[in-house]
């Protein structure tokens, strides 16, 4: 053979392999383009209702869950920005969950029930059993932090709807091919689904008190975040009473007052009110129960509801003060806390 014949047989053999590879290449690309398992999905949320400090929440982040309804396993997405995220969903129908922070991020809030989009449950978890006289009583020491939810049922990821992201590679895209296509943005508004409350508990003979607690019996144990409804199971709330206001010319009336959270609480039924005060002798301690405790919802105009409870107890012992001063309450209030606006909802 000689080398006339060779160079065209060679030619030949490269025209093949370049063919070759170019099938190849397009068979790649097919098979890329068509077993895409995920559409991504834009999360957008408006928190104005849901009660939050925005600035303050905002460093916290906040988890949206999504649950198959065949019953699958729960997708969990964490929001590091609170108010925007993209996530890939596979093909189904969900229901969806979004609150404000995550499951670990509540210092006195915990969760059960994560695996079903009707059974996710917060729960006040700082709760301690007091043995009082033939009855156990269930007492929260720490009020839960604010919380808020939003739902959504039946969102539905179909066929079409797969691979609308232009990266293939896995992590956020840097551009959605559907941007803006309402079928793949989700908006959430969480409501709140846990409560202010502020006590007013009305004193005479303020100036004997250095220090006092309350505690209120009828506060929900805890809630579902899907319904916002709460659990039949209810328990004593504690809290430290600060801000002592005196009356207008009278150096020994006035009121103390708390300010705290709580998922729930029964208007219905009558609460009732335990206090316990060191006196400004050191050693005295006056301990008083109350059924006289008006439990009311005040509106301030803004679709923002406040829960009042107020109280009067009996009249403080008149103690000298430790020390001799002589003066009984000290004026100088700092150790009492900040102040609280404390305004009455007048009927």
């Amino acid at each position: 053979m000689n080398n006339k014949q060779i160079v065209p047989a060679f030619a030949q053999m490269q025209k093949w392999m370049l063919l070759c590879l170019l099938f190849f290449c397009i068979g790649c690309n097919r098979r890329d383009l068509t077993y895409y398992e995920t559409a991504e999905i834009t999360l957008t949320v408006d928190w104005s209702q849901s009660g939050l400090n925005g600035m303050d929440e905002a460093a916290h982040g906040a988890t949206a869950i999504f649950y198959p309804i065949d019953g699958g396993k729960p997708k969990i997405v964490l929001m590091g920005n609170y108010s925007q995220e993209t996530v890939r969903l596979q093909q189904g129908v969900y229901n969806v969950i979004l609150f404000n922070r995550s499951f670990t991020d509540f210092s006195n809030i915990a969760f059960r029930g994560n695996d079903g989009y009707e059974t996710l449950e917060a729960y006040n978890k700082n709760i301690e059993t007091q043995i009082d006289r033939n009855t156990d009583t269930r007492i929260i020491i720490g009020s839960p932090e604010k919380l808020a939810a939003a739902t959504l049922t039946g969102f539905a990821v179909t066929e079409d709807m797969l691979g609308n992201y232009t990266q293939t590679t896995y992590g956020k895209a840097a551009h959605s091919a559907t941007a803006g296509n309402e079928r793949y943005a989700l908006h959430f508004v969480p409501q709140k689904r846990s409560h202010e409350v502020i006590a007013v508990i009305r004193v005479e003979g303020l100036n004997n008190i250095r220090s006092a607690i309350c505690r209120l019996d009828g506060i929900s144990e805890s809630i579902f975040l899907a319904t916002g409804k709460t659990s039949g199971q209810s328990i004593t709330q504690e809290f430290p009473l600060s801000h002592p206001v005196f009356d207008e010319n009278s150096p020994f009336n006035g009121t103390l007052t708390a300010t705290f959270n709580v998922f729930g609480i029964d208007f219905s039924e009558n609460h009732r009110l335990h206090l316990e005060a060191k006196l400004v002798d050191g050693k005295t301690v006056f301990t008083g129960d109350y059924d006289n405790v008006k439990v009311t919802e005040k509106d301030n105009g803004k679709g923002v509801i406040t829960i009042y409870v107020e109280a009067t107890t009996d009249k403080i012992p008149e103690v000298k003060p430790e020390g001799g001063s002589g003066s009984g309450f000290d004026v100088d209030v700092d150790g009492w806390g900040d102040e609280v606006d404390t305004d009455i909802p007048i009927e």
